[in-house]
């Protein structure tokens, strides 16, 4: 498995924290005034301008902070559909947009592992399968919820963004990990551990690794991420049933919102979750969750270098990071 995931590596280069100043930091990396402090000569720089066409009644990229011009997009990377074992070499010749090696070599060695990222979910998260006794050294209180979306700031902050209740657990948050889930679910780590050895793992102060529990009757309304340069990859562990849904709302789904009970919608295009099937998709487009059912789901959510952006790009957008990472434009609150 590690060596395809190089091989794709190789292939490619040929061809919550608070973000308090992300006005200033994007003022910071224009170019266009002589006598403010100049950014570093490895890093990548923001321009301000030009105007942005909108409303144009096609659906594309719109990121918040800023976008990479020339990158391949759409709203999902990933066939629609949960991964069947029937017609196996036609499914994964048509599976990944682009034919791209690079996600398919990720999303191929996350799935592999589906088994035991769900079981550590269930152990870590739920508990289950631990040691009751309290003199045993075996006990562990579950992981708690680690990032207070309402109220910590961040890109996913907003009191009109969210209804309902949503869960993180993070290994990665804005790029830093957490040793005590490593701890407690290793074989997660791992399998994105590997993706980072790979180069594939989206390592900035915007790149996030969790359990993303997703409750009943909830939902995360429409908004884009932002920029462009990442992919974001949902591997889904818990997926309620359909009919876990109640009779008068079913129907009036059926009457009004002619969408499923649980789903994502990106651009115009929707998307039911499958356990076990990853779906990988550009968050730079406007997107919107729901969860409509009395169970919550849950995935494993992780973000991805987009694969045209190359290694000697990523190396200065990486120091333009960190360099406003240094001057407390993007850090801890």
């Amino acid at each position: 498995m590690i060596r395809s995931l190089s091989n794709a590596s190789r292939r490619s280069q040929r061809h919550h924290y608070y973000y308090p100043n992300s006005n200033r930091l994007a003022s910071f990396f224009s170019t266009s005034s002589e006598d403010q402090e100049q950014p570093p000569d490895d890093s990548a720089t923001i321009i301000q301008g030009p105007s942005l066409l909108a409303s144009t009644g096609i659906h594309r990229p719109s990121p918040s902070l800023f976008h990479l011009p020339g990158l391949r997009s759409l709203p999902f990377w990933t066939a629609p559909g949960p991964s069947s074992s029937s017609s196996q070499q036609q499914q994964r010749r048509h599976r990944i947009a682009f034919n791209d090696p690079i996600v398919t070599s990720a999303v191929e060695h996350v799935e592999s592992n589906y088994d035991a990222i769900r079981s550590e979910y269930f152990s870590a998260v739920l508990g289950q399968g631990c040691a009751t006794n309290p003199n045993s050294d075996d006990v562990y209180n579950p992981l708690e919820p680690d990032y207070d979306v309402a109220s910590q700031g961040g890109e996913h902050a907003d009191d009109a963004l969210h209804s309902g209740t949503w869960d993180w657990h993070s290994y990665i948050l804005n790029g830093v990990k957490n040793e005590r889930f490593k701890e407690r679910c290793p074989n997660t780590a791992q399998v994105v551990d590997d993706l980072e050895r790979e180069g594939m793992l989206f390592g900035t102060p915007f790149g996030f690794c969790f359990f993303s529990t997703l409750h009943g009757k909830s939902s995360i309304q429409a908004h884009s991420g932002p920029m462009n340069l990442r992919l974001r990859m949902h591997m889904p562990l818990v997926v309620p049933k359909k009919q876990d849904v109640d009779t008068m709302q079913q129907h009036q789904q059926q009457q009004t919102q002619r969408r499923p009970t649980m789903g994502i919608q990106v651009a115009d295009q929707i998307r039911e979750w499958h356990e076990g099937s990853p779906i990988v998709l550009d968050d730079s487009y406007v997107h919107k969750v729901w969860n409509d059912a009395n169970e919550p789901r849950v995935l494993l959510l992780l973000d991805l270098w987009h694969p045209d952006v190359r290694m000697e790009e990523r190396e200065r957008i990486m120091n333009m990071f960190e360099y406003a990472r240094g001057k407390g434009w993007i850090g801890a609150k």
